[in-house]
């Protein structure tokens, strides 16, 4: 159920609250100097952050199992099926659902994501899932785009603050904590 909406008005503008948003960007050049000299790293930041693991890790995990080039995008839907299921640092990836146009192939079977706040089918955007979704750990994909919602705070690209919450979602990943 939505309580309050995850967006405040400044200079006119519609951002996500400074409590509710971190720039990934931020955390992988603190703490990694592969970081500086890498570009098109969305998801190795997005599971760096869901995964709880340094960004060094988190780059070797990414360019072992999603088949990831260095200073390139990776092709999360295309191998996808190298992580789900799998654990890593104490965390199993699973699929957490798709959107309507996008479950076909792989994904026939998949949970569908539907914006239940709308009586007719709509897909969630970023800013529906974080309102729908206010705790858990989440690997959010959008077109071309990766961003984690870990318990309600969405880390991604300093524009998304601004611009991000209304891209559409095609599928999420939950990243769920395994008692050791």
């Amino acid at each position: 159920m939505v309580k309050n909406s995850v967006l405040s008005v400044i200079n006119n503008r519609k951002i996500i609250k400074e409590d509710l948003f971190v720039d990934s960007n931020d955390l992988a050049l603190k703490s990694s100097v592969k970081a500086k000299k890498e570009k098109s790293d969305c998801v190795v930041r997005a599971f760096m952050i869901g995964l709880d693991i340094s960004y060094d890790k988190a780059h070797a995990w990414v360019k072992t199992k999603l088949k990831r080039q260095d200073k390139k995008g990776t092709y999360t839907r295309k191998y996808i099926n190298n992580i789900l299921g799998k654990t890593k640092n104490h965390h199993k990836i699973s699929l957490y659902g798709v959107t309507p146009k996008y479950r076909i192939g792989r994904f026939e079977r998949s949970k569908i994501l539907i914006n239940k706040k709308y009586k007719k089918k709509t897909n969630y955007t970023v800013k529906s899932f974080m309102e729908n979704h206010p705790e858990g750990i989440y690997i959010i994909i959008v077109r071309g785009h990766a961003l984690c919602l870990k318990d309600g705070i969405l880390y991604g690209n300093q524009c998304e603050q601004s611009q991000g919450f209304k891209r559409q979602i095609r599928y999420v990943l939950k990243i769920s904590k395994i008692n050791k």
